[in-house]
């Protein structure tokens, strides 16, 4: 039994061997061929990307041609830059351009088609600057090697190469047109307009940022206010980091008309490497219906659709992206303060030394950050809503006068009744706002008490 049992285990060992020298036979498996030791051993094509013209793929579905444009960049079908993924059809050009393999099946096979190239199913013409061309011819897949046959039209021998490599070779066209058209670093944002057929809504970045400023972004339309910073970076840069225009649509009913939102990005890029800003320019989309979790977007004559989150906020009112503290006027900017309600009125006056503030009320000397503490209540008074044209009564309930260092900053914000709940914010004679009247008597309670006791808490 155990006699038997080693015979049978010796004749496998036969039977396995003899495989082996079939497979060598037929695969070039030198020692320089094993990717361990050397990596791919064969070339089947060695070409520099810029000396190729073109580049030509055939299937049974179609003809894809990668053109060289010179610098780099490469086209598809002759179709614009605008349209199509440029570095992936630089990445088409480059599989073919540099093309190894780690096996020769034959040098010269007799039948060609046991490897499928009778009858290739993919062709490949690499068209050179200087006139030259090659052919690629591509047949099945290997079984046992998990590799398709290539061969060349200059040579009768055939190789194997990776899968990967024809399959970057046949994508269709629909693979090289999808990709994010709308590429922006938000932080070079400058300014952000929305046209809508209610109202334009436009906030700019302030020039001159520095660690005394409040707002880093005003509103110019249709209020001319510091605006919410908060909400600008949360609820508007944040989204349009996300947008994502990547496969144009058609035949769909995009809602996109001439009144539809038209949002205009003004772009300043920033070089990190040179430090230096590159030349301003601007981005526009038009905003369509929203189906589901997702909005139609015209850009550059296309429709796309986007996440509808990430251009949400074109609908938004105004009111949202407005600074909601329409008193605020930064302290650096401002020499003195009168604060007038029920017929008595009292003067704050600011000194300004080595970034820390000095105050009198009324010519004595008031403690700083009690002080400090009311400014910032004056500033905190929040409006509640925007003005809608209800009769405003003409005695003011509180009158806050800001005088700045330079004659720009000078403030006047007069706090009207408009009913027992409403008030009006008339903010250097213009009413856009109002805020609810307990909060103005709350603030003036709390002002007389620093009147009393302008030394202590």
């Amino acid at each position: 039994m155990k006699t038997r049992r080693n015979v049978i285990i010796l004749f496998s060992i036969i039977a396995v061997f003899a495989v082996g020298i079939i497979i060598v036979n037929n695969i070039d498996v030198s020692e320089n061929n094993d990717p361990v030791n050397g990596g791919d051993a064969y070339t089947i094509l060695a070409e520099s990307a810029e000396e190729i013209a073109d580049v030509t793929v055939k299937t049974d579905s179609g003809e894809i041609k990668a053109v060289n444009l010179g610098d780099a960049v490469w086209t598809i079908n002759d179709m614009s830059t605008d349209d199509i993924d440029t570095s992936k059809a630089y990445a088409l050009a480059g599989t073919v351009a540099s093309l190894t393999s780690k096996n020769i099946i034959s040098e010269d096979p007799a039948d060609l088609s046991e490897y499928g190239l009778d009858a290739p199913s993919v062709t490949v013409t690499v068209t050179k600057k200087n006139g030259g061309a090659d052919k690629l011819y591509i047949g099945d897949l290997s079984p046992t090697l998990g590799e398709y046959f290539i061969m060349t039209d200059s040579s009768p021998a055939v190789y194997t190469i990776f899968p990967f490599k024809v399959e970057t070779l046949c994508r269709p066209l629909e693979y090289y047109r999808e990709f994010d058209r709308f590429k922006i670093d938000i932080d070079d944002i400058t300014a952000v307009s929305i046209a809508r057929s209610d109202e334009t809504i436009q906030i700019n970045i302030i020039d001159d940022i520095d660690v005394n400023t409040n707002n880093v972004w005003e509103m110019t339309a249709p209020y001319k206010s510091g605006a919410n910073d908060d909400y600008i970076d949360d609820k508007i840069l944040e989204p349009l980091d996300s947008v994502s225009l990547t496969m144009p649509v058609s035949g769909e009913d995009s809602g996109i008309t001439s009144s539809s939102p038209v949002l205009t990005l003004t772009v300043r890029p920033y070089d990190n490497n040179t430090g230096k800003y590159g030349d301003e320019y601007t981005e526009k989309l038009v905003i369509g219906k929203t189906f589901g979790d997702e909005t139609y977007v015209e850009y550059k004559n296309q429709i796309y659709k986007t996440a509808a989150e990430s251009v949400g906020f074109v609908n938004d009112s105004a009111f949202n992206i407005v600074s909601k503290l329409q008193a605020l006027v930064d302290i650096s900017d401002v020499k003195r303060v009168d604060v007038s309600y029920g017929g008595e009125t009292h003067k704050i006056e600011v000194s300004h030394r080595d970034n820390k503030y000095m105050f009198k009320l009324d010519g004595k000397e008031a403690d700083s950050d009690i002080s400090q503490n009311i400014y910032q209540s004056i500033m905190a008074l929040a409006v509640d809503s925007v003005y809608d044209g209800g009769e405003i009564k003409e005695t003011p309930l509180l009158t806050i006068s800001f005088e700045g260092v330079k004659n720009e900053y000078d403030t006047v914000v007069e706090i009207k009744p408009i009913d027992d709940i409403n008030c009006a914010l008339i903010r250097n004679g213009e009413v856009n706002f109002t805020l609810k009247k307990r909060k103005v008597e709350e603030f003036i309670n709390l002002f007389k008490e620093y009147v009393n006791d302008p030394m202590s808490e």
